[in-house]
C-alpha cells in the first residue's frame, strides 16, 4: 500500500527520539494528511501554549503523497495557531512531503524545545540533531543553500524557518525549497519556539501500491486531468488568473477590503506578469498542471507571485507594479512571512496611516501604494523592531494595541486574516471565512459557484456544509485542489493505492468527522460562537457586489445564515456538535 506503516517522534528536549509503527485505527478513520493531524493534535495536546514545548508539529503526509498520483508534492502540518490558539493544518506543495515518504515515513511528530538552536537532519539510515547557532539570524534562502551543500545525498529537502520564525511573529510560516510554505496561521513561530532552524530530508525508500490496478486506474484518471479545459487556462494564467477573475466579478480585495475593484488591476494581472516577468512554466513533484511560475528580469530569477500575495502586496495595499509586488514576495519568502496575513497587514498598517490613529512610524510614510515602504515595515515585521513590532503579530494584535476603532478595519475573523476574496462582493465566501476551523481559502473557495445563474442565497448554509467536508477529504489525501477530479473517482484511486474500500459517500462522512472534531477543539481552545463572525468594516459597510449588492449586510441576517449552517450540522445554536 502507498502508506509506509512508520513515523517518527522526536523530543527536542531530551534529544530522543522514536521510530513506530503507523497508527493503523487513525489511518482507516481519518486517511492521512488533514484527518491524521488533527486526530494526533487531539490525542496529543488538547490544550497546549502554541508556543510551549507540549505544542507538536505534526507533518502529515497522505496516502497520495510521493506517489504517481497528479499533484501529490502535497503534505500537511498540523499544530495549535498562536494566531488564533485554535487548531491549524497548513498545507505545502514543492518536494518536502515526497522526500519525507522517502526517508519512510507516514509522519512526523516534533515536540519539546532543544536548549539551543538546532536543525534536524533524517533520512531512512539516520536521524541527526545539530547545531544551527551558525544558521540562527539568517533568511530562509540562505539557510537552504548552506544546509543543501552540507547534506548532497540522493535529493535533499529543506523546510527552515526565517527571521519572522525566529522572533515569534504569529504570522510567520515555514520555507521549502525556498519557494514554497506551510504558510498560515503561524507555525514558523511554533518552530522558532523550540528552537528548530531547519529540517533536511532525503531517502531511498519506494512506495508500494495494495493494488496491481493501481497504475492503470491512475493513468485513466490523469487523462482526465490533462485533458480538462480549466487545467490548460490554469497552466497559462497560473493563480494569477483571479486578478482578473477577481475585478471581474467584483470580489478582488482593494484598499484594505474597502473596495472590490481596482483600477489597475491590468498591471498587476496575469498577463502583465507573464509579459513583464517574463515566466517560465514551473511545477511542484509530480504536476502537469504548472500553475507556478517563475519571474525572470534583469539577471534575477525568483518565483511568482501567486494570485492571494498579489491581492494583498498588490491590489489590497494599491501597488500597481507587478515587479514591486514580485520583490515584496521575494522579501516574505526569505523573512518567513505568510503573505496573506502579511499583505493584509500593511494593508491596515496604510489604513491606520491615513486616519492618523498611530504617533511614531520610525520615519516610515505608509500611504498608499507606496511599495518601497511597504517593503520595509515588512523587514521590520519579521525582525520584530520599531514601528513593525506593532504589526509583527498580524491585524487582531496590532488593533487591540493601537485601539482608536482600528479593529473594525483589522480584516481577521477570530485572528486569522482573510483570503483573498472581498465578502463585500462575495456573502457565500464571508460565511465561509465565518465558519470554517479559520479563515482561509484553503477550507473552500466556492465564489466561482455564487456567480451562476442557479445558486441562490438560501443555497448558502448547504453549499458551505458540503464544500468545507469535501475539502476535508482533499486535505486529507493530500491532492491539490486544482485536481478537477469529484469524491467517486479520488475514491477509486484511493482504494487502488491502499487497498481500502471507500466511497463518496464514506469519504464525505470522514470530512464531516473533521469539521465537528475540529469545532469540538477550537470550542475548547477558547472560540465561541460570537466568533463566527466578519469585522465590522463588512456590516457598518455598503456592499458593492453580489447578493448585497447596494446594501449594507445586516448582522442579525449574516447570523440568521450562520445559525442555518449550525442546524444542518446537527449543532446547536452556540455552535456545538452533538
Amino acid at each position: 500500500m502507498s502508506y509506509t506503516n512508520k513515523y517518527l517522534q522526536i523530543d527536542l528536549t531530551s534529544k530522543q527520539h522514536q521510530i513506530s509503527e503507523s497508527d493503523k485505527s487513525l489511518l482507516e478513520k481519518y486517511i492521512g494528511g488533514k484527518g491524521l493531524g488533527f486526530a494526533l493534535l487531539e490525542k496529543l495536546a488538547p490544550n497546549p501554549d502554541p508556543f510551549g514545548p507540549e505544542n507538536p508539529l505534526i507533518f502529515a503526509n497522505g496516502p497520495f503523497t510521493g506517489t504517481k498520483v497528479q499533484t501529490s508534492a502535497r503534505t500537511t502540518l498540523v499544530t495549535k495557531s498562536p494566531l488564533t490558539n485554535s487548531i491549524l493544518d497548513s498545507h505545502c506543495g514543492g518536494r518536502f512531503g515526497p522526500a519525507l515518504k522517502r526517508a519512510g515515513f507516514d509522519y512526523m511528530i516534533i515536540t519539546g524545545k532543544s536548549d539551543k538552536p538546532v536543525y534536524l537532519y533524517l533520512t531512512d539510515e539516520k536521524v541527526e540533531l545539530i547545531d544551527a547557532s551558525g544558521l540562527w539570524g539568517k533568511g530562509i534562502f540562505d539557510t537552504q543553500d548552506s544546509l543543501l551543500e552540507k547534506h548532497p545525498g540522493k535529493d535533499p529537502r529543506v523546510a527552515a524557518i526565517g527571521q519572522a520564525g525566529e522572533n515569534l511573529s504569529k504570522i510567520a510560516c515555514i520555507g521549502v525549497d525556498k519557494h514554497r510554505q506551510y504558510g498560515r496561521g503561524g507555525a514558523g513561530g511554533v518552530m522558532g519556539s523550540k528552537n528548530l532552524k531547519a529540517i533536511v530530508v532525503d531517502g531511498n525508500t519506494t512506495i508500494n501500491y495494495a493494488s496491481d490496478d493501481f497504475l492503470e486506474v491512475n493513468k485513466r484518471l490523469t487523462k482526465d486531468i490533462l485533458l480538462d479545459e480549466g487545467v490548460k487556462y490554469r497552466r497559462v494564467k497560473g493563480t494569477m488568473k483571479c486578478v482578473r477573475s477577481g475585478q471581474e466579478s467584483e470580489h478582488l480585495p482593494t484598499k484594505n477590503h474597502r473596495l472590490v475593484q481596482f483600477d489597475d488591476f491590468e498591471k498587476i494581472s496575469s498577463e502583465t506578469a507573464r509579459e513583464e516577468l517574463n515566466w517560465e512554466d514551473t511545477s511542484c513533484f509530480n504536476c502537469s498542471i504548472k500553475c507556478s511560475k517563475w519571474a525572470i528580469w534583469d539577471d534575477h530569477k525568483i518565483e511568482g507571485p501567486e494570485f492571494e500575495t498579489t491581492a494583498f502586496l498588490g491590489s489590497g495595499s494599491m501597488v500597481n507594479s507587478i515587479k514591486d509586488i514580485s520583490w515584496a514576495n521575494e522579501l516574505c519568502n526569505d523573512l518567513g512571512l505568510d503573505t496573506i496575513s502579511a499583505g493584509l497587514t500593511c494593508s491596515f498598517a496604510m489604513e491606520c496611516y491615513e486616519k492618523g490613529v498611530v504617533d511614531n512610524w520610525d520615519g516610515l510614510e505608509m500611504t498608499w501604494g507606496n511599495a518601497e515602504a511597504q517593503r520595509e515595515l515588512l523587514s521590520l515585521m519579521a525582525q520584530r523592531k520599531g514601528v513593525g513590532s506593532l504589526f509583527t503579530d498580524g491585524t487582531k494584535v496590532a488593533s487591540r494595541k493601537i485601539g482608536k476603532g482600528s479593529e473594525e478595519y483589522a480584516i481577521n475573523t477570530f485572528g486569522m486574516e482573510l483570503s483573498g476574496i472581498n465578502p463585500k462582493g462575495s456573502l457565500t465566501m464571508g460565511v465561509v471565512f465565518a465558519v470554517a476551523d479559520f479563515a482561509s481559502h484553503t477550507r473552500l473557495w466556492i465564489a466561482e459557484q455564487e456567480m451562476g445563474p442557479e445558486f441562490k442565497i438560501e443555497d448558502i448554509p448547504q453549499a458551505v456544509a458540503d464544500g468545507l467536508d469535501t475539502i476535508n477529504v482533499r486535505n486529507s489525501l493530500v491532492i491539490c485542489d486544482f485536481v478537477p477530479l469529484g469524491l467517486d473517482k479520488l475514491a477509486e484511486l484511493l482504494n487502488a493505492a491502499t487497498g481500502s474500500n471507500h466511497t463518496e459517500k464514506s469519504l464525505m462522512e470522514v470530512g464531516a468527522n473533521l469539521t465537528n472534531l475540529a469545532r469540538k477543539y477550537n470550542l475548547r481552545n477558547g472560540r465561541t460562537s460570537k466568533d463566527d463572525t466578519l469585522p465590522g468594516r463588512f456590516f457598518n459597510e455598503e456592499s458593492l457586489a453580489g447578493f448585497m449588492r447596494g446594501k449594507k449586510l445586516d448582522r442579525d441576517y449574516f447570523n440568521s445564515i450562520v445559525q442555518k449552517y449550525y442546524e444542518l450540522r446537527g449543532w446547536n445554536e452556540i455552535g456545538e456538535p452533538a
